[in-house]
């Protein structure tokens, strides 16, 4: 493991090279917090929704005034009100989950373009029940299926796990022409 050529202390994570006529002349190992002291990598903002976009998400009527709006409750657990939602980008508590769920509802509806969570089975594993019967044509790639499938590209592809981000690819090329995944 190679440490941080500028303070001595943390795994490097970012390398620099000097490249001269196609050669390696030279290199230099950053951390993450040098890397952007350094301006080599842009600092990391958070990531904040602006009142405006979380107002559109929540499919609010912008302005106080407006007669179909209705009183602000706070969630019973953590006090946070649908304003404080809206400006943070973030609920406080488990709770505001119910306490919000009015507001919520749609908006995971446009968001994930479901109201409940769907997820995977393992690799293998059939659903609970007796024994298989005939293997079914596979069905068509839903929308879930090909955010997963460009999910799992993106994180192979980060992780530098090549063969398979082509296999991947691939398969998202076919369910995007509308094939079944196999």
């Amino acid at each position: 493991m190679q440490f941080c050529s500028a303070c001595q202390k943390a795994p490097a994570t970012i390398v620099i090279m000097d490249l001269s006529g196609g050669s390696v002349t030279g290199q230099q190992h950053l951390c993450g917090p040098c890397a952007e002291g350094l301006g080599v990598v842009a600092p990391k903002a958070q990531m904040k929704m602006s009142p405006e976009i979380l107002e559109d998400l929540l499919g609010t009527i912008k302005g106080a005034t407006a007669p179909t709006r209705r009183r602000e409750v706070a969630c019973p657990g953590c006090g946070m009100t649908p304003q404080d939602f809206k400006q943070k980008g973030r609920l406080g508590c488990p709770r505001c989950y119910e306490a919000f769920r009015q507001d919520l509802v749609p908006l995971l509806q446009r968001v994930h373009e479901a109201t409940q969570h769907r997820g995977r089975l393992p690799a293998g594993k059939a659903a609970a029940g007796g024994t298989p019967g005939p293997t079914p044509a596979p069905a068509l790639p839903t929308g879930d299926q090909l955010a997963e499938l460009r999910k799992r590209l993106e994180d192979a592809v980060r992780g530098e796990r090549y063969e398979e981000a082509a296999r991947l690819r691939d398969d998202l090329r076919r369910a995007e022409k509308g094939e079944a995944l196999s």
